[in-house]
C-alpha cells in the first residue's frame, strides 16, 4: 500500500518513467549549448527517462557548462536499439544534484521543443518498455 506522500509524488509526474536496471550499459552523448552551437560532447549514463525528460549521471571532471537552466543537446543514445533514431534532441537542465564526495553528478533535463518525429520515436519507445513491464 502506498503512503499518502508517495501518492502525491506519483500524481505530480506527467509521464511514466523508464528506469534502467544497469545504467552503465545505457549511454548518451550530450553537450552544453551556447550561442554558437553545441560545445564538446560529454559521455553520460542514462539512469531513467520519460516522454518529458531524462536523468543522467555525468563524471564530475566533464561537468563544465552543465548547470541549472542551461540548454543542452542530446546527440545520441547507445545501448537501446529501440530508440537509436532519437538524436540531436534539445534539452534544458532542470536540476543538478552535486555531492562533492562523489565522482559523478546527477542531472535532470527536460526535452525541449521535440520535433514530431522525435516525439513519435520517444512515445513508441516508452510504450514498448511499458508493455514489457506489463508482461
Amino acid at each position: 500500500m502506498m503512503t499518502e506522500n508517495q501518492l502525491e509524488k506519483l500524481e505530480k509526474r506527467r509521464h511514466h518513467r523508464i528506469i534502467f536496471k544497469d545504467p552503465k550499459k545505457i549511454a548518451a552523448l550530450i553537450s552544453p549549448l551556447n550561442d554558437e552551437g553545441p560545445e564538446e560532447a560529454v559521455p553520460s549514463s542514462i539512469l531513467n527517462m520519460s516522454e518529458g525528460g531524462i536523468q543522467i549521471s555525468v563524471e564530475r571532471s566533464s561537468l563544465d557548462g552543465i548547470r541549472r537552466g542551461r540548454k543542452m543537446l542530446l546527440h545520441c543514445i547507445s545501448g537501446l536499439p529501440d530508440i537509436s533514431a532519437f538524436t540531436d534532441v534539445p534539452m534544458q537542465v532542470i536540476w543538478v544534484m552535486d555531492n562533492e564526495y562523489l565522482d559523478h553528478v546527477l542531472v535532470g533535463a527536460a526535452f525541449d521543443s521535440l520535433s514530431e518525429q522525435q516525439q513519435q520515436i520517444l512515445e513508441s519507445f516508452v510504450d514498448i518498455c511499458l508493455q514489457k513491464v506489463a508482461m
